[in-house]
């Protein structure tokens, strides 16, 4: 990576050196996704090898949810202190120690060292790990092409193939894009969450969950941030109200926030200068652009056309174990875990798919080989994933957090359900004695003939915490009149249960 010289393709663990080339699993990728899988089906006594091209740990680990919480959380916890009166009288006028953030934020990462990982994941597993880019190459064959190398090396599944590739980012087609340097001038998610210094000009395009996350981060250290959101609103998938919170937030945090606006050119004037011309004929003048536009899944040059699928960015289509469709009367041996699948691109979704594939290869394996010697988990017979489409958790880490669950009001109302929303402020003892200076807000949607929670949205300081209960609700079909026995502890930011259930009538 240009911005750090970070080595993303470390040696070791060359296909060359295997001492065989045959494996009951064979998982092509390293993340956290792949590590669930990994552990699980090597605990139950499986031989399994993971293919890796860059460092074990993937993506979340390195470039993604881990560093840029670690980023994050010092200004929750800095704001958090200068809320409470003692503490923010032993703040003063001091102000966030950068240098300080980013060094743990190296440390988090072991300063891109994948080495401590493989230890503690691989290593605990007693998988085998593989140095290379994957494809498929045939059923139930992989070929392993180590990096700055042309040789392939071929290994051969018993059993299964898992694909857990995760996604890449996306590149617009914006006039000069291409003028910009990689890494110091033009940065993806990588650069922004492993840079250890701070911009001068620094504007983000696209205004999702990375971007706006990173105009939070790179406002409260010192750049002067514009967000440029091709939507009416940033967060387009959030509920409007809690959106607009985090928006008015980040102006206030000096935040340049341009909605429903286009670039339309890049103009570059000299290093780490340019100039963004908006579709409206405006002018920002910039040092580095973060393209925070979107990701596609890895399926592209990944060898599908070997087994009759497409690849090229799309999703790799899966039934409720996750298993890929190849033909109806083959076996399934070919699985697809996390962002790979387009269903709900999130770590922890993908850890979730991780155990029900798992689970179904497991279950096969006892149905159709009892002779095996495996050591299966109680509950594998859970082989089957819920519809995740209005059902997932998801935080965005701004200040205020935005946690989500199920649907919002317009995509109930999209898909064709009859609901009402039930909103409240966190006007609640909880919230006071935490000092959160920003009054948070909160939204129920509720399906009108039953009474049943569908969708919840939780916009507030630290409420990351908030998605989990939700969720449990609203994959039990529990009702209004069953959520008044959910008691929360007093005084907690918990206490919102009660002022929802409330504002509900009941």
């Amino acid at each position: 990576m240009a911005s750090r010289n970070i080595n993303i393709h470390p040696t070791g663990y060359h296909p060359a050196s295997l001492t065989k080339t045959s494996f009951d699993i064979i998982i092509i990728g390293g993340g956290p996704v792949a590590n669930f899988a990994e552990a699980r089906l090597a605990k139950a006594g499986l031989s399994v090898a993971v293919v890796q091209h860059e460092l074990y740990g993937g993506e979340c680990h390195f470039f993604g949810c881990i560093p840029s919480k670690a980023l994050l959380r010092p200004i929750e916890a800095f704001e958090a202190a200068r809320a409470i009166d003692g503490a923010r009288e032993a703040i003063g006028n001091n102000k966030l120690n950068v240098a300080a953030v980013f060094a743990r934020r190296d440390k988090i990462v072991d300063v891109w060292d994948d080495r401590n990982w493989i230890s503690i994941s691989n290593g605990a597993s007693g998988a085998t790990l593989v140095r290379g880019f994957g494809r498929i190459a045939g059923v139930k064959t992989v070929s392993i092409q180590p990096h700055g190398e042309t040789q392939k090396y071929n290994i051969d599944a018993n059993v299964a193939v898992i694909v857990a590739t995760g996604s890449t980012h996306n590149l617009p087609a914006i006039p000069g894009i291409e003028s910009l340097e990689k890494g110091t001038e033009l940065w993806i998610n990588r650069d922004a969450v492993a840079a250890n210094s701070v911009p001068e000009n620094l504007i983000i395009l696209g205004a999702g969950a990375v971007g706006s996350e990173m105009a939070t981060f790179y406002a409260a250290i010192g750049s002067k941030v514009t967000l440029i959101s091709s939507t009416a609103e940033i967060l387009p998938k959030v509920e409007h109200e809690a959106a607009k919170i985090v928006r008015n937030s980040l102006e206030a945090c000096g935040v340049s926030v341009r909605l429903s606006s286009r670039v339309s050119k890049i103009e570059k004037q000299a290093a780490n200068s340019f100039i963004v011309v908006l579709s409206n004929g405006e002018t920002i003048p910039g040092s580095v652009l973060l393209n925070a536009t979107g990701r596609r899944p890895r399926t592209f040059d990944f060898g599908l056309d070997s087994i009759g699928l497409v690849g090229e960015g799309q999703p790799l289509k899966t039934n409720a174990s996750l298993a890929v469709a190849i033909s109806p009367d083959t076996q399934p041996w070919l699985y697809a875990i996390g962002d790979v699948n387009g269903l709900g691109p999130t770590t922890h979704m993908g850890i979730y798919q991780a155990r029900i594939a798992s689970n179904a290869i497991l279950t096969f394996l006892q149905n159709t080989k009892p002779s095996l010697n495996i050591s299966n988990p109680v509950g594998i017979n859970v082989t089957e994933a819920k519809d995740f489409t209005n059902t997932f958790p998801q935080v965005v880490f701004t200040e205020p957090n935005i946690a989500a669950v199920g649907h919002t009001l317009a995509s109930a109302e999209f898909a064709g359900l009859k609901v009402r929303a039930v909103d409240s402020d966190f006007n609640i003892p909880g919230a006071w004695l935490y000092g959160d200076a920003q009054p948070g807000w909160a939204r129920w949607v509720i399906e009108e003939k039953t009474d049943r929670l569908v969708g919840a949205t939780f916009c507030c300081i630290e409420g990351s915490e908030f998605a989990n209960a939700s969720q449990v609700a609203i994959l039990r079909g529990m009702t209004l009149r069953e959520m008044v026995h959910v008691v929360p502890p007093f005084p907690t930011r918990g206490e919102i249960w009660s002022a929802l259930l409330n504002a509900a009538g009941f």
